[in-house]
This record gives C-alpha cells, structure tokens and sequence, in this order.
C-alpha cells in the first residue's frame, strides 16, 4: 500500500490564500467594507473588550488576523516580517494594556481606532499596498474589482 505523495506547495499560493482569507472574514454589515475589495478601511467586529477597567484586545481569530494582515503588508512591501513576539498584535496588545482609556493606535502600516462595543476601524496607511491586495484579490474573483 502507498502512500500518494502530495502536490508542492507554493509559497505565493499560501500567501494569497492568506488575503483573500482575511477579505473573507471582513463583516458585511458594515458599508465601509466593500464585498468587492479592500478600501483604504476595513472594520472588524471583536477585536477588543471594554469593561470598568478600560479596554483590553480579544485573543483568539482576531488577533491573528491581525498579525496576518501585517504579514501581507510587509511580505508585500518586500520587508522582513517582524518576528510573532513582536508583531502588530503583541504591540497593539501592549498599547491597549499600557493606556486602557485610549481608543487609538498608531503603528507603520495602519491606524486602529477601536470602540467599547469591541469593533475596530483599521485605515491603512499604504494604499500602494492596498492595491496590491485588490490585485490578489481581483485573481481570485475575476470582475469582482471595477476596470481601472
């Protein structure tokens, strides 16, 4: 009995799934988060608590679409990835934990302005990026972007 081997696996293929994984998971209740492609924001539910003592992140899927999110920016940025204990979640964690009343975080690649009710306004900062993202993103889902 053999065993069939397994087709390589492609790293740009990973990392595509990555994008268009995320632009799954982005809510469509909310207007700002188009179902075609990223906008220069998205909104993300869950990604913090708030309670009497101020606001803490929420680990679990959301953090980690968070660091995976970075990762794409970076990776297409041609930059090192920042190794996980230092990633945009661990610092955003940090921020959150350092100053519990505040509302905004500011990082290289995005701003987090984040609400008590747990959701998460993310503006990129890159929309060269960005449009590398709706590229992938158009491959995926031939006409789903406008011509340019």
């Amino acid at each position: 009995m053999g065993v069939d081997p397994q087709p390589p696996v492609k790293e740009q293929d990973v990392f595509e799934r990555g994008i268009i994984n995320v632009f799954k998971g982005l809510s469509q209740e909310y207007k700002t988060n188009n179902p075609c492609y990223f906008g220069k924001k998205i909104i993300v539910n869950n990604l913090v608590k708030h309670d009497r003592w101020g606001y803490s992140l929420n680990w679990g899927w959301r953090r980690d679409q968070l660091a995976d999110l970075e990762r794409m920016l970076y990776l297409l940025d041609s930059k090192t990835i920042p190794d996980n204990r230092h990633d945009v979640s661990i610092r955003f964690m940090d921020f959150v934990r350092d100053n519990p009343r505040e509302q905004v975080f500011e990082d290289d690649m995005f701003t987090i302005r984040y609400f008590q009710k747990g959701s998460g306004h993310i503006t990129f900062k890159r929309l060269d990026l960005v449009e590398k993202m709706n590229d992938i993103v158009a491959k995926h889902y031939p006409g789903a972007l406008p011509a340019k």
